[in-house]
């Protein structure tokens, strides 16, 4: 057999010889390797010969065997070649200009979205990554054996950072950062502030921008630095430098002066806080403790390693410091230390305790980033959907380029460089309306300051490159592939179509609908949830109540006798903690069961001061001894979950004290909707402090009465933050953090449904202009407007209607889920939510199907006919 007639040389090395080789010299070179190829078939085989080849080829390519006059030329063909798409791009795109806003607007749209939850994850993750330093700085940790195992800490004891510049090796700075809330007084205000201890060396690793001041102020221990909106807090827009202010730690408390004030972090330091204190100014560093004690103090500690250094070695050195402290204290042994890279402590919560970051908020992430998606996917859908469509018109343009030669790549190719235009322009205005309307709202809402820097966040240029890129690949690349596709023949002769009973469109049209559908669900039963709980009877009569903090048992009697002297004040009752607050838990024992329940310590006039309803038995009588000191109010669900009756024939054992149940209340609501209602007890104390008073104010008295309770408090409590709100204002965070996640979702839903109109507005539009002289010809045959109706509106009614089964199959699995998850109490989804979404989309439906027929009657057969 003859080997030559059956195997052939590789086809990409040798068309890559031919690509770069001199004419001149091609034959020549490409026969000798020809020759070789067969001599080592006969020899060797078809692998080794393929390999001969192939090394052949690249041993050719030399500088005097290169024909550098093709390379020039296939540039300057290609740069004229690529001109020539944008130029037809960008004509086809202002022909089409109804379907290309269409395009544009959802592609924007989503672009916005999408950024909005970039900003808020990347927040999360790449906080504080824009220091110049990151890559000098470590912090301190330790290991150490716990019950539970090997446990390592964010903390180290407080005296490792003075033993740093002896110890370790070519460190070259070191700071100690302890944080703290202390009370900041200004002008008779007081705040509680989170505020960082630090030394002046920290400012010297960690850089910030000034807006006034300097960050040398730390170096004086009576200076503090505050953040852009702490400073407006306090002084609004003056120059707040040399006023003063006071902070209080332990009721101790010491003046100092602004020394600088930070510019708008915009949310990218690592630390959270407000305030820069000298740490040498700390109430504690004034006072001699013992040698243990100062190792049993834990503080963060980082170091800034100089050029050169081994983190290993470093490592091995902090051995010394894991020693001293075990031969001080070794009631608290470490194991061992070691070092985390400053930008790697985000990737290490969880895994470190007490440390700089200790919360991702993985659920808001989740919810942000699956409206970017959703959004996304409407848009990519109805982009994909009307670039077919619209292609209907360029049948004949795609033939004749064709049929003169373009290559199916060159067609891909230009099809690709007109969908980047288009991208290109969705990506700029995405980035407009994140920047001026969706960043503003979303901002106003979860109260964040995310702000699109593109001076200064190199990520957001990667992550808008990564999207245009991605989003042009992934709406353009079936269009260019399936039109590319079609036979010049076909198209010539009239008898390819691109109708409307296309398959895919079809599915990506369902797929639409189902996203808008589950949208609309999720975004109708929230609002409805936040309706009933917004009704929701809380079990207890909030009005007409006004909460005082007491700071300070020294202060409860003079406090509460001025309070009850107020002419506004009904009654005034003490309580550990208050409904609407964290409820403390105890143990309980009844037999030889034990269970966990909310306690409350309270006066026994504080059930009724709240007009707890009484389900059976009685209140507290605090005539009666026994009432104060061993008797117990419990909830209906104390006695629904551990299956008791009243009255019990048992005693409850709180604390080995032994409490009779006088009576039992209806279930109330101690904190937000999104718990359930625990079994609880009420216990009259007879103690005769507690840390909160409960006022009854005249009915419609309580709001105007909190300016003069608060002048009396501050008159009684010298040094304290006065926390006095309404008792109908206890659940008002929950409540705001609710109505943002219903808003988010309700303007995700909103989007969904405009993107939905928008896209079966184009695509219905472009298949009666595609078929609008089918529609005339059966007109002038005598079809009626009743059948032309249905023909048209049969294909989207029975895709809705698919859309609807999916939609409605998925929204009651994963919307439901998602309310599980967010609340005890909610609506759930039913007829309501789901009857209001397929009507919605269904009247979306039948409006822009209405609208194109209404061409069809008000077409003239004759005028349209007549243009053939």
């Amino acid at each position: 057999m003859d080997k030559k007639r059956n195997y052939y040389p590789p086809r990409l090395a040798d068309r890559f010889l031919e690509f770069y080789c001199l004419p001149e010299r091609l034959e020549q070179i490409q026969g000798d390797a020809y020759e070789i190829f067969y001599m080592d078939l006969e020899e060797r085989g078809l692998a080794y010969a393929r390999f001969r080849f192939i090394f052949h080829v690249f041993s050719f390519f030399k500088w005097s065997n290169i024909g550098f006059s093709k390379f020039m030329h296939l540039k300057n063909n290609n740069g004229v070649m690529i001109r020539s798409y944008f130029k037809i791009g960008w004509r086809n795109i202002l022909k089409q200009k109804g379907t290309t806003f269409i395009s544009v607007f959802g592609l924007s749209c989503a672009v916005g979205c999408c950024i909005v939850a970039y900003l808020f994850i990347a927040n999360i993750w790449f906080k504080g990554l824009n220091q110049p330093n990151k890559d000098e700085i470590y912090q301190l940790v330790y290991t150490t054996e716990e019950v539970e195992g090997p446990v390592t800490y964010g903390t180290v004891a407080e005296p490792v950072a003075e033993l740093i510049p002896d110890n370790l090796n070519k460190v070259k700075n070191h700071t100690k950062v302890l944080m703290e809330f202390p009370l900041l007084i200004q002008d008779n205000e007081s705040y509680y502030e989170r505020s960082l201890y630090v030394e002046p060396s920290y400012m010297e690793m960690f850089q910030y921008r000034m807006e006034f001041g300097y960050p040398g102020a730390l170096r004086e221990t009576d200076q503090v630095i505050l953040t852009h909106q702490l400073s407006e807090k306090l002084f609004g827009d003056i120059n707040p430098i040399g006023q003063e202010l006071s902070l209080v730690i332990n009721g101790e408390e010491k003046l100092y002066k602004v020394g600088g004030v930070l510019q708008d972090l915009k949310d990218m330091d690592m630390f959270n806080f407000e305030l820069l204190v000298n740490i040498e100014s700390h109430p504690y560093r004034t006072t001699d403790i013992p040698l243990k004690d100062a190792w049993s103090n834990e503080l963060w500690t980082f170091i800034q390693v100089g050029e050169g250094a081994e983190i290993d070695q470093l490592e091995s050195e902090l051995d010394v410091f894991t020693q001293i402290q075990n031969e001080i204290n070794p009631d608290k042994p470490y194991t061992k230390m070691g070092l985390i890279a400053y930008s790697d402590i985000i990737y290490n919560v969880g895994k470190i305790e007490r440390g700089v970051r200790d919360f991702l908020g993985i659920g808001p992430q989740i919810l942000l980033g699956t409206i970017g998606l959703f959004i996304l996917l409407l848009a990519v859908f109805n982009y994909i959907n009307l670039s077919v469509l619209m292609a209907s018109k360029r049948l004949k343009e795609i033939g004749v380029r064709k049929v003169i030669g373009s290559k199916r790549s060159q067609l891909v190719f230009q099809f690709l460089s007109e969908n980047l235009l288009v991208c290109f322009f969705a990506i700029f205005l995405g980035c407009l309306l994140a920047g001026f309307i969706f960043l503003p709202g979303f901002n106003d809402i979860a109260s964040k300051n995310l702000q699109i820097d593109l001076f200064r966040d190199k990520k957001i240029w990667i992550f808008l490159g990564a999207m245009l890129l991605i989003v042009t690949l992934i709406t353009g690349l079936y269009p260019a592939t399936y039109l590319s596709s079609f036979k010049p023949i076909r198209i010539l002769k009239g008898n390819q179509k691109i109708g409307s009973k296309s398959v895919f469109t079809s599915v990506l049209l369902s797929f639409q609908f189902i996203l808008a559908i589950i949208s609309m669900v999720a975004a109708i039963a929230f609002v409805q949830t936040n309706h009933i709980n917004s009704n929701r009877d809380w079990g207890y009569s909030s009005a007409d109540k006004i909460i005082v903090n007491v700071p300070d048992s020294k202060d409860y009697v003079p406090l509460r006798n001025k309070l009850s002297a107020l002419s506004s004040v009904i009654e005034v009752s003490g309580s550990q903690d208050y409904v609407g607050n964290w409820i403390g838990e105890k143990e309980v024992e009844m037999g030889d069961e034990k269970y966990s329940i909310n306690f409350l310590s309270a006066e026994s006039n504080y059930p009724e001061l709240l007009d707890l309803e009484l389900r059976e038995g009685r209140m507290f009588n605090p005539d009666l001894i026994t009432d104060t000191q061993e008797s117990l109010l419990v909830n209906q669900t104390f006695l629904d979950q551990f299956g008791l009756e009243f009255p019990l024939d048992q005693t409850v054992t709180i604390d080995s004290a032994d409490y009779h149940v006088i009576g039992v209340v209806e279930d109330f609501h101690t904190t937000f909707f999104k718990n359930a209602i625990e079994p609880m007890a009420i216990r009259a104390s007879s103690d005769s402090v507690f840390n909160y008073l409960t006022l009854k104010m005249n009915p419609g008295s309580a709001e105007s009465s909190m300016e003069t309770v608060k002048k009396i408090w501050h008159e009684t409590v010298q040094l304290g933050l006065f926390e006095g709100k309404l008792q109908t204002e206890v659940f008002e965070n929950e409540i705001a953090d609710v109505n943002g996640v219903s808003k988010l979702i309700s303007f995700s839903a909103t989007l969904s449904v405009i993107l939905a109109l928008l896209g079966l507005f184009g695509l219905v539009s472009l298949n009666m202009t595609a078929h609008i002289k089918d529609y005339c010809i059966r007109k002038v045959f005598g079809a009626n407007i009743e059948d032309l109706s249905k023909k048209l509106l049969k294909r989207y009614v029975i895709i809705w209607g698919i859309a609807a089964v999916i939609g409605s199959v998925f929204s009651v699995f994963f919307i439901s889920s998602f309310l599980d998850s967010f609340f005890a109490f909610h609506s759930g989804v039913g007829i309501i939510p789901l009857g209001f979404a397929l009507f919605i989309l269904l009247a979306v439906v039948m409006t822009t199907v209405a609208s194109q027929i209404w061409k069809v009657i008000k077409a003239n057969p004759a005028v349209i006919l007549k243009s053939e």
